[in-house]
């Protein structure tokens, strides 16, 4: 065997190894942007139901706004943190195209709708924005869970295919806010908190 086909082999023996010996870490963008869109889809439930007396248009501020606040507290923890394993690069990486992912269906489909360009209803393109936001988040789950070996990511993935099956059969209705408020905590909040840097 030659030095490189060595070399080679050995690389790869230590990436395996830093996916499954490093612990995941990180979770605090999770409860970061987890917490902030929960406490907009509680807040978007309240306004529609009449709990909360305020006008219907504060729901897409209240949508908004994290977005901003989000993406500062993000770059603030990238800069914190230091290298990441082969796990950690891996989950960040499943997570950042699911980001993107998101951003894209969104502007696309609001810009669509501002336009006149999309026949759905706003109803139907966000609730089915929903199902997919939490299929995404199932994917990057257990793509997390079979580099890093750490089972309770499936778990996870799991809260997610579930709250994407509740929003799809709560489409239409003011329930879906409540589907999100509990899709989001069970499957960003908390898994945020358990695998939050130490």
């Amino acid at each position: 065997m030659n030095a490189n086909l060595e070399a080679d082999i050995s690389y790869l023996k230590q990436v395996a190894e830093q996916g499954q010996k490093a612990p995941l870490r990180g979770g605090e963008h999770g409860m970061i942007w987890g917490g902030m869109f929960t406490a907009s889809a509680l807040y978007a439930y309240a306004v529609l139901t009449g709990s909360i007396e305020l006008q219907p248009w504060t729901i897409a501020v209240a949508f908004i706004i994290p977005m901003p606040i989000g993406v500062l507290l993000t770059l603030f923890l990238v800069k914190s943190t230091g290298s990441l394993s082969f796990g950690n690069k891996t989950s960040a990486a499943a997570w950042n195209a699911v980001g993107i992912i998101i951003g894209v269906l969104y502007a696309s489909v609001m810009t669509a709708k501002a336009l006149g360009l999309l026949s759905l209803s706003a109803t139907a393109a966000f609730g089915a924005l929903q199902v997919t936001i939490f299929a995404l988040y199932a994917v990057a789950y257990s793509t997390t869970a079979q580099v890093s070996q750490d089972r309770r990511q499936y778990l996870f993935a799991g809260t997610a295919v579930a709250a994407s099956l509740g929003s799809l059969f709560t489409i239409g209705t003011y329930e879906i806010f409540l589907v999100m408020a509990a899709g989001i905590f069970a499957s960003a909040v908390i898994p945020g908190f358990l695998t939050r840097s130490k």
